[in-house]
C-alpha cells in the first residue's frame, strides 16, 4: 500500500513545509551509513518549486510485521512478490538478530531515483519508528536510522531481467559483522532477482540484513527481570528477617512465659498457704451485717481457689513450654488470691485485734470524707440544682459526716459507745454503699440532662465494688467480697 509523501501541485501551497523535508533526501548519508555502502545514492531537489505537471511521490507503508521484522510493499510491487512466504521464511531468521529490520519493497516506474531515496522516503514518511527521534538536530552526523533498526530499501526493476536496487541504512549502534557486509546483503539475493523470483530475493535480503549486521540486545527486558530479581531478593530478604524476627519474638515471648510461669509456681502456692493459714475470720457480729455475709463467702472462696491453684502449680511445677492461654489462667488465678488476701488482712485487722487499729479506722473514715467532698463538688456544677437527686445528697452530706465524726472519736478511746467493732464496720459499710447508690443516681441523672462532668470526678463517683479506685481497708474488702460472690457463681456454674 503506498501513499504520496509530496504532490508537487500541491506544492504552491504547502512548499514552505516540504522543502526542508524534501531536501533531506538530497543529504549525503552520515559517516557511519556510508561505511556500509558502496554508493551512496541519494538524489538531490532543485530549490525551486517543481513544475505543475510532475506526479507525487509514494512512499510504501508497513503491510506485514511479525515480532521484529516489518515489511511495507508498495501497491505496484504487490503482484510481484508473496509477503505471507516472506514472514514464514524469515522468522527464523530474525531469532538471530537483536535488531528491528524494515524491509521497503517497491517497484519502477516511480518518481523515486532508486533504493535509496525509498529508504530515506519511508524513513521521513512512513509509519514506522524507526526514525531517530532527534534526526533533526544530529541526522545528518549520526544518521536518521534509529537505535536498534535496519532499514533495507528494494526497488524492483520495470522490465524483467534488468537490475534490482538494494539500499541499506542501519542504525545508530547497529554494526557490521564483519567487512564488506553490505555487499554481502546486496549479492545476497541477486541471483533470485535476476531469475524474477523477487519473493525468494527478498527473503535471502532480509536473512542476510539479520546476520551481517549486529545490534545490541534490548536492555529493557533484561532491566526488568533484572530489577524483577533484584526484587524478589529484596522481598525475600524482607521475608527471612521478618520470619526471623517473629521467630526470635516467639523465642523471647516464650521464655518470657516460662519465666513467669516458674514465678507463678511459687506464689500460687505461698498465696493458697496465706489463704488456708490467715483466711477470713468468722465476723461477731449482726448474721446479716455485710461484714458477717463479707466473711462467709469469702471463707467459702477460698477452698475451691486454693485447689486450682495448687493444680495449675502441679501440671507446671516442671517447666517446659507455657502458652499463653495457660498462663492467663495461672495469671488470673493469682490475681484472684490477692484479691482474697488483701480482704481476709482487711477484715482480720479490723475485727480480730483487741485494741481498736486507730490508723485502719481513721483510713476509712478519711476516704468516705473524700467522696463526700466529690458530693459537694458535683452540687457546685451549674444547673445541678434541678435534679431530683440534690437534696438527698445534700442530706447525706450532713447525716454522713456526724456519723464519721463519732466513728473517729469511737477510734481514737475518747468515746465510749455500746458497740462492737463489727457493728462499727456494718454501719460504715452501709453508708459506703448508701453513698455509692446515690452517686451513681447522680451521674445517670446528670447525663439524661445533658450535664457535663468532669472524668475524674465521674470516675470516682461511679466507682463500683471492683474498681481500685481507693485503697482504704473497707474498700479492699468491699472488693475481696464482690469477688467471692463472683467466684461462687461460677463454681455454681461449673457444677450444674
Amino acid at each position: 500500500m503506498t501513499r504520496p509523501f509530496a504532490a508537487v501541485r500541491s506544492l504552491p501551497r504547502f512548499g514552505a513545509l516540504l522543502l526542508p523535508l524534501l531536501a533531506l533526501l538530497a543529504l549525503p548519508l552520515p559517516a557511519q551509513a556510508q561505511d556500509l555502502r558502496s554508493e551512496p545514492v541519494y538524489p538531490t531537489v532543485q530549490s525551486s518549486a517543481p513544475a505543475e505537471d510532475e506526479e507525487p511521490i509514494l512512499i510504501p507503508r508497513v503491510t506485514a510485521q511479525q515480532e521484529n521484522f516489518y515489511l511495507a510493499v508498495s501497491d505496484a510491487a504487490q503482484g510481484s512478490v508473496d509477503t505471507q512466504e516472506i514472514l514464514d521464511q524469515v522468522r527464523q531468521s530474525m531469532d538471530l538478530s537483536n535488531a528491528k529490520i524494515l524491509v521497503g519493497v517497491d517497484q519502477k516506474p516511480n518518481n523515486l531515483t532508486g533504493a535509496a531515496q525509498l529508504v530515506r522516503g519511508m524513513l521521513l514518511f512512513g509509519d514506522s519508528d524507526a526514525l531517530s527521534d532527534d534526526w533533526v538536530e544530529n541526522g545528518q552526523e549520526l544518521g536518521y536510522v534509529g537505535k536498534g533498526w535496519i532499514v533495507v530499501g528494494v526497488m524492483l526493476p520495470e522490465a524483467p531481467g534488468a537490475p534490482t536496487e538494494v539500499s541499506v541504512e542501519p542504525g545508530r549502534n547497529v554494526t557490521a559483522v564483519g567487512s564488506g557486509a553490505e555487499d554481502r546483503i546486496q549479492g545476497a539475493g541477486q541471483q533470485q532477482f535476476d531469475a524474477q523470483n523477487y519473493t525468494q530475493g527478498l527473503i535471502e535480503v532480509a536473512r542476510a540484513s539479520a546476520t551481517e549486521l549486529k545490534a545490541p540486545k534490548d536492555s529493557t527486558t533484561a532491566k526488568i527481570i533484572g530489577f524483577g530479581v533484584l526484587g524478589l531478593i529484596v522481598v525475600g530478604a524482607v521475608l527471612a528477617t521478618l520470619i526471623a524476627r517473629h521467630r526470635k519474638n516467639r523465642a523471647a515471648a516464650a521464655m518470657a512465659r516460662s519465666k513467669r510461669g516458674d514465678m507463678l509456681v511459687e506464689l500460687l502456692r505461698q498465696r493458697a498457704l496465706q489463704l488456708d493459714k490467715h483466711g477470713a475470720h468468722p465476723a461477731a457480729g449482726n448474721p446479716e451485717g455485710p461484714s458477717t455475709q463479707a466473711s462467709a463467702a469469702i471463707k467459702n472462696a477460698i477452698p475451691p481457689l486454693n485447689a486450682r491453684a495448687r493444680e495449675l502449680a502441679e501440671q507446671y511445677q516442671d517447666g517446659g513450654p507455657l502458652d499463653a492461654d495457660r498462663l492467663a489462667t495461672m495469671e488470673s488465678t493469682f490475681a484472684d488470691q490477692e484479691v482474697l488476701v488483701a480482704g481476709s488482712k482487711a477484715l482480720n485487722s479490723l475485727l480480730g485485734s483487741k485494741f481498736r487499729n486507730k490508723d485502719d479506722w481513721n483510713a476509712i473514715v478519711l476516704t468516705h470524707r473524700e467522696r463526700l467532698e466529690d458530693t459537694a463538688q458535683f452540687l457546685n456544677i451549674p444547673s445541678v440544682g434541678q435534679l431530683a437527686c440534690v437534696p438527698r445528697l445534700r442530706a447525706l452530706i450532713i447525716e454522713h459526716t456526724n456519723r464519721l465524726d463519732e466513728v473517729r472519736q469511737w477510734a481514737g478511746g475518747s468515746q465510749q459507745r455500746n458497740q462492737t467493732t463489727a457493728q462499727v464496720l456494718d454501719e460504715l459499710w452501709t453508708i459506703h454503699h448508701e453513698l455509692q447508690r446515690e452517686h451513681a443516681t447522680a451521674v445517670q441523672q446528670a447525663r439524661a440532662a445533658n450535664l457535663k462532668l468532669i472524668d475524674s470526678l465521674r470516675e470516682r463517683m461511679l466507682g463500683d465494688r471492683a474498681a481500685k479506685v481507693y485503697s482504704d481497708p473497707l474498700s479492699i474488702l468491699d472488693r475481696a467480697y464482690a469477688r467471692a460472690e463472683e467466684l461462687a457463681v461460677v463454681k455454681q456454674q461449673e457444677n450444674s
